[in-house]
């Protein structure tokens, strides 16, 4: 299994050739610098600087955090020839982020904005307590007095070591762009494109683009503009919003099958709690606060959350039925009906609500039923192997309880891999909100199957990606797939002695950057 650990980037090959465009405005590939003061420490802690490329053709631009997962910068930035469109999901080009505190990430994804140059870069890890800034709702009027700050050039630095800002004033604005002026000498150089333009409020309001560069160490020494051109981001909040905000999928599907260990969102974080179900089938809850690499206070622990309905902890599931982002308990009866109740917060906090038998079912045996969102609805979906691996899907639209259209079946979604039910497991690997098909093949390793539709869709239903990773243990029970970081791709946890648990988080498996371990994360109970 390729594992990553995380580790520094080098800060090397900061600057690409520009590209002149009309009159002899430049635009990013690398491009611009602030000749402003530096910005004094803990002021604009939200700008990141970041590294394109390799040593060779490196470049540098500028960023600013608006999540802890994600970065907006310039979508340029990332282009492979200038000019080009910037495609969505992994970078074509390997990019890394260094925070102002020195800290490093690796660029995983790309939402690139199609109408402007504008791109939300997500991180590998969460950059957690780290400063974000809050975009703006208006656009900068004529007259007004903007801030825009950077790590590019300067005067009379190539590559400065801490950021610089510089003073502009806001004039034009159409559908998609803003204009500035830098008051006095200041002005944007190589370097800072996708840096930040801040309001008075400090919000975030734009996103800067293209400059003329005039004062800029290595310009034209006759260029005397201080103009620039910013990417509005203002007017888009609500899909910067939407494009951040993880899907909901953990809750929605089932992980741990019949063992003692379970991982589920219990309390609507998007995060999969550690659930134990005990031999007399009491259920116990500890809250992922980003388990024991977070110190003491990485797990909340609930205790016992109910008393349970059966000893029997094959027939008990862990996953949301009715889209509320809690996990529910449910229950695969003896006669193969399915029962579900509610989680209002578990004994003592709020109980739970007893639905009734939301399914009659189709097999009264508990090893061929799995719950996962196949639609990706936010509603798990009840999903019936067969004896030659087949799985046919029937889609949650309220259960029995819903009438007639209660459970609609798209019909037989895939043949199987393998007559071993026990090795396929499902959960969101590409963050679309729709279980994937992963196997654990019996020499470890771990083959996976994207979620287009499944085979009633013909011909392209399934995404092969083949094999993403080649295992730690030959033993598929000791191995789960859930998504513990929160980053909406689906992570390798591997079970340990006492119930412990160690996690590799999704990096893009073997065939991409591998797998970042990030260590034991429950040392068990």
């Amino acid at each position: 299994m390729s594992v990553l650990r995380p580790r520094s980037t080098r800060m090397t090959g900061l600057v690409a050739t520009a590209t002149a465009v009309t009159a002899g405005l430049i635009t990013a590939a690398p491009v611009h610098a602030l000749t402003g003061p530096e910005v004094p420490s803990g002021l604009h802690a939200a700008v990141v600087k970041l590294t394109i490329g390799d040593e060779t053709n490196g470049r540098a631009c500028t960023g600013t955090l608006v999540d802890e997962w994600w970065v907006a910068t310039a979508a340029s930035c990332f282009a492979t020839t200038a000019g080009q469109e910037v495609p969505a999901g992994k970078p074509t080009i390997q990019a890394g982020v260094t925070l102002s505190s020195g800290q490093t990430f690796a660029v995983t994804e790309l939402a690139p904005r199609a109408d402007r140059d504008l791109v939300l870069a997500r991180l590998a890890l969460p950059a957690r307590g780290a400063a974000t800034v809050k975009v703006g709702a208006l656009a900068p009027v004529a007259g007004t007095d903007l801030t825009a700050a950077g790590y590019g050039r300067t005067r009379t630095e190539w590559v400065p070591g801490r950021p610089h800002s510089g003073a502009f004033t806001a004039n034009t604005s159409d559908a998609t762009t803003v204009t500035i002026t830098g008051k006095g000498t200041d002005a944007i150089c190589k370097g800072d494109t996708g840096g930040p333009l801040l309001n008075a409020a400090g919000e975030l309001v734009g996103v800067n683009s293209r400059s003329w560069q005039g004062g800029c160490l290595g310009a034209d020494p006759a260029e005397k503009r201080t103009g620039a051109i910013s990417a509005r981001v203002d007017d888009i909040a609500p899909w910067i919003t939407e494009a951040i905000t993880p899907r909901r999928s953990a809750a929605a599907n089932e992980a741990g099958g019949s063992e003692r260990i379970r991982w589920a969102d219990f309390d609507g974080d998007q995060k999969p709690d550690y659930i134990n179900v005990a031999d007399n089938g009491e259920v116990s809850v500890w809250l992922n606060r980003g388990g024991d690499p977070a110190g003491a206070g990485g797990w909340q622990s609930l205790g016992r959350v109910t008393t349970g309905l059966t000893q029997d902890r094959s027939r008990v599931r862990f996953a949301d039925f009715d889209g509320d982002g809690r996990a529910d308990y449910i229950l695969v009866n003896a006669d193969g009906s399915v029962t579900v109740f509610r989680n209002e917060g578990g004994d003592g906090r709020g109980g739970w609500k007893d639905l009734g038998k939301v399914a009659r079912g189709v097999t009264n045996d508990p090893s061929k039923v799995r719950f996962a969102d196949w639609d990706g609805d936010g509603r798990t979906d009840y999903l019936a192997f067969d004896d030659g691996g087949g799985v046919t899907a029937y889609l949650n639209r309220g259960g029995d309880t819903a009438g007639g259209q209660g459970w609609p079946s798209p019909g037989r979604i895939t043949t199987g891999s393998t007559r071993e039910r026990a090795r396929v497991r499902f959960a969101d690997n590409d963050g679309d909100g729709r279980a994937d098909y992963f196997i654990v093949k019996p020499d470890g390793k771990v083959d996976l199957y994207l979620n287009r539709g499944g085979d009633v869709v013909p011909n392209t239903g399934w995404n092969v990606v083949g094999q993403i990773a080649s295992g730690l243990t030959t033993d598929h029970t000791k191995v789960q797939f859930v998504d513990f970081n929160a980053d909406t791709h689906a992570d390798y946890v591997l079970a340990g002695a006492g119930n412990s648990a160690t996690v590799f988080a999704w990096n893009g498996g073997d065939k991409g950057n591998g797998w970042i371990e990030l260590g034991k994360v429950a040392s068990g109970t």
